[in-house]
């Protein structure tokens, strides 16, 4: 690990930790078949709620038992006890919970455990676990697990109150990409909040102009995280997914709204942006990708065949990119032969 001070064992000190994890590995092996033994003869007492915790203490990935402590509950606990004393029995879990969520903040099956939890509580508190989201991406900002729990919370906030909270979590994404232009998951979570926003506009011509203003808005954002880093992966497939070129199946979500003169007019102002860039970062590989990608993008949208300069152009950079980027040699290599089709069509 980082900054952690490598200790040089004797052989004597070797012998007694190999004995230690030796022991540790029996007890977690026996844990293990107990549990395996009563889940397979259906044993669902109550105590084994205590053998769930003891082997979720030692590993909580191991989703099998926290699929069996979810039947313990449902079997042996909540049909004998009082929709209060539900709600009181599943606060503990939820306490317990979330002291596993503090140490291990990246593991599916708790975050899967909690929403089990609060889906069967009497009366879930929502607010507070939008206060825990918002614990969780102070201590890491780019916990992926964390944002998507975050979306979870704000539907069911959104069902239980029954108003749109859309537009207050679009400026939570912005505060956190000003933050850090490196944090992939808000700009993900971006992607879902403008399509909510804009399919909201039901009045054709206020949807577009809803659009074009949310497309300046994003570009300008776009543009100011690539001329400061642009190496940064994150904005350029933010960018990608901006201007459809990501979406394979069905029409961009903003750019649909828009005619294909106006898309392809977009595009175009973006790859003259992208050309600016390349001339300051010749070796920048997204700049590279993104002038062929857009460039053979606009010549589908306007039907029509690449020019021989355009094509010289796309196949330079090409040969930059096998170049700064040669493990990905097979990926340009269809992506010449993409030019040979729109050039030949």
């Amino acid at each position: 690990m980082h900054g952690v001070l490598r200790v040089k064992l004797n052989e004597e000190q070797k012998r007694l930790k190999l004995e230690r994890e030796k022991s540790k590995i029996q007890e977690y092996r026996g844990l293990i078949e107990r549990f395996q033994n009563a889940r397979k003869k259906k044993d669902y007492s109550s105590e084994k709620l205590e053998l769930t915790t003891e082997l979720l203490d030692w590993n909580p990935e191991t989703y099998s038992v926290w699929n069996y402590r979810r039947e313990l509950f449902l079997f042996s606990v909540f049909p004998y006890i009082s929709i209060n004393e539900k709600q009181d029995v599943l606060d503990k879990e939820l306490q317990y919970v979330l002291s596993k969520m503090k140490v291990f903040p990246k593991v599916y099956w708790i975050f899967n455990h909690r929403r089990w939890c609060l889906e069967n509580a009497p009366y879930p508190n929502w607010n507070y676990e939008m206060m825990i989201t918002e614990k969780l991406l102070s201590a890491d900002a780019r916990n992926f697990h964390g944002w998507h729990y975050r979306r979870y919370v704000v539907s069911q906030i959104e069902k239980q109150g029954n108003y749109d909270l859309a537009d207050k979590e679009l400026e939570y994404t912005s505060s956190a990409i000003a933050t850090n232009f490196s944090n992939f998951s808000a700009w993900h979570n971006r992607t879902k909040l403008l399509e909510l926003i804009i399919k909201k506009e039901t009045d054709p011509e206020s949807r577009k102009r809803l659009a074009q203003k949310i497309l300046h808005e994003e570009l300008d954002t776009i543009h100011q995280a690539a001329f400061t880093d642009p190496d940064d992966s994150s904005i350029w497939i933010y960018h990608r997914w901006l201007m459809g070129h990501c979406n394979q199946v069905g029409a961009p979500p903003i750019l649909s709204v828009l005619s294909t003169e106006e898309r392809i007019q977009y595009i175009t102002q973006e790859v003259q942006l992208l050309e600016e860039l390349h001339e300051l970062e010749p070796e920048n590989k997204w700049c590279c990708e993104l002038i062929v990608e857009y460039g053979l993008l606009i010549r589908v949208l306007s039907n029509q065949k690449a020019t021989k300069q355009e094509q010289a152009t796309w196949i330079s950079l090409i040969h930059t990119l096998q170049h700064v980027d040669p493990q990905r040699k097979g990926r340009y290599q269809s992506l010449l032969k993409k030019i040979e089709t729109i050039t030949n069509a």
